[in-house]
């Protein structure tokens, strides 16, 4: 089987939990005699253009695409990037793939999702957090609370910048749905995320829940020292506040003097704050930050360990560290958030708290310094728990579901592209008529996307809306139209576009946002059935 594994970053290049495990996946399948190449981003250049560099690793060959700091843009475009889409059909056309195996995308482009699809090569992609329907990936809105409802990005996002060009977030949105419908198999590896896509839109029939499982050979030799005068507390990960350092830092300040000592690993924006407030809190406490280590030392410091704690105020899938941690054989202590109830069995493996609440992980770090015999029984329970979580099981399903067969193709959602920067008004009318089932749920096949014309080809797009006002380039306008007309697509044009409107006798002409719906809606319906009225010029 020849898999194409694809990730927007790739070993030795930023190495967090995604870049880990579709490191280890790929290198795993290729153990087991798959001919496996990589196509990754590389933003360690940061080259304009999207040049590429082939090296290889680990005997598998990668491609690599340099990427700039502009193409993961948050609240720009960093899901549609057309020179990463031809490095794409060039690799295929040279090479072949039986399956691709995707992780994550965002930086690259998605568009990689449908041209895989039209070339008839299944795809399998594993979800890693909530960038398929978050655009901050964690839940946590710009006012730092938890997002309960999806269907509400417009309240911390409104807008996206496309160039120079700010369009409502809803296209980006529009965008993800029809590049996810190409997918034939989803992988979560926890229920939790599995559940929260499904309800943001994803079918529940391509969901497979498949842990990211643990090489458990690499800790077999690591265990935690045995209790002692001071509880020895690990924390490893981003030093930011979604993963609930704060109340790591609070909860220490309430322990008994010089019961504690804590490691604190990893590197982020809040990591110097972080120091301070430990030092200005709880300058008793024993503290030692460590910064980013290779993923390789990490073992060293649960050898030094005897709980690791996970305080996320977000909710996470399922994280690497917690697996590590309970292969060592340390007890965990986690938020009651996400997938880490998944790992940690309250009272058996470790305990929980509530997210954000100092006092309660206070508690439970407190009971293990004050009955250590209990420590033992989690750690031992965690080590033993964490068997069924063996690399190689996991690997034994993901590697059933690349050689299966994708899913029976069924007809997509109709795909407006809109050239132009339509206004608010005439946006949320088209919506109205047109899309009344909110992004992020499940949507209807009959209900269309709306997507940024430089975006989507005329080949793939159903109908082209040229929008907004007369200060767009008209140059540009026409020959798009141009490009549709000539593949018999249809064509709307907002009036008030006025030199277009004028020298052009091959467009439906608009003017205010029911007639622009009206208009689209006419020929979408056209579109799927060529056989009724024809549309040729209209003035």
């Amino acid at each position: 089987m020849k898999v194409l594994v694809i990730s927007n970053f790739f070993p030795p290049h930023v190495i967090g939990g995604a870049e880990i495990i579709a490191h280890h996946q790929a290198r795993a399948l290729a153990a087991r005699g798959h001919e496996v190449r990589v196509l990754a981003g590389d933003n360690s250049r940061g080259l304009p253009g999207y040049p590429i560099e082939q090296d290889s690793v680990d005997g598998m060959p990668v491609t690599r695409v340099s990427l700039t700091y502009l193409d993961f843009a948050p609240t720009g475009n960093n899901v549609a990037h057309a020179g990463v889409e031809r490095i794409f059909l060039r690799l295929i056309a040279q090479w072949r793939p039986d399956v691709i195996h995707a992780h994550h995308m965002a930086g690259l482009s998605l568009g990689i999702l449908q041209l895989a699809r039209a070339h008839g090569i299944r795809i399998a992609l594993t979800l890693h957090d909530h960038w398929g329907f978050c655009m901050n990936s964690t839940r946590i809105t710009t006012q730092d609370k938890l997002c309960h409802d999806s269907t509400q990005c417009h309240q911390c996002h409104s807008h996206i910048w496309n160039g120079n060009q700010l369009l409502p977030q809803r296209m980006r949105q529009d965008y993800l749905r029809w590049q996810l419908d190409a997918v034939d198999h989803f992988i979560s590896p926890s229920r939790y995320l599995a559940d929260a896509y499904i309800a943001n839109g994803l079918p529940a029939e391509r969901m497979n829940v498949i842990a990211n499982g643990i090489e458990l050979e690499r800790f077999s030799a690591t265990s935690p020292p045995a209790p002692g005068p001071r509880l020895n507390v690990l924390f490893t990960g981003y030093m930011g506040g979604h993963k609930g350092v704060p109340a790591l830092l609070k909860a220490l300040a309430l322990l008994p003097r010089g019961r504690v000592h804590v490691d604190m690993v990893g590197d982020g924006h809040m990591l110097e704050a972080y120091k301070a407030e430990l030092r200005d809190n709880a300058p008793e406490v024993s503290a030692k930050f460590w910064g980013r280590l290779p993923n390789a030392r990490i073992a060293e410091r649960f050898a030094q360990s005897h709980v690791f704690v996970l305080p996320s105020v977000c909710p996470e899938n399922q994280p690497v560290t917690i697996t590590e941690a309970m292969a060592c054989g340390l007890a965990v202590v986690g938020s009651r958030i996400g997938g880490i109830p998944e790992l940690v069995d309250d009272g058996v493996t470790g305990q929980l708290f509530e997210h954000g609440d100092a006092q309660g992980l206070a508690q439970c770090l407190l009971r293990y310094i004050e009955q250590p015999e209990v420590l033992v029984e989690h750690s031992k329970a965690g080590r033993e728990r964490i068997q069924a979580y063996a690399f190689e099981l996991q690997v034994d399903r993901i590697e059933a579901l690349l050689a299966g067969p994708g899913v029976e193709r069924i007809q997509g959602p109709q795909l407006i592209a809109c050239h132009g920067t339509p206004s608010a008004s005439t946006f949320g009318d088209v919506i109205k008529a047109l899309c009344p089932v909110p992004a992020n749920r499940p949507q209807p096949a009959s209900q269309p996307c709306c997507i940024p014309a430089n975006w989507i080809s005329p080949e793939q797009a159903d109908v082209l809306w040229v929008a907004g006002p007369t200060s767009q380039d008209p140059d540009a306008a026409m020959k798009l139209i141009e490009a549709y007309r000539a593949l018999g697509k249809q064509v709307v044009v907002d009036e008030r576009h006025l030199l277009v409107a004028r020298n052009t006798e091959s467009a439906l002409l608009v003017r205010g946002g029911a007639q622009v719906a009206l208009g689209l809606e006419y020929l979408l319906d056209y579109a799927r059935d060529p056989g009724g009225a024809g549309v040729e010029s209209h003035a």
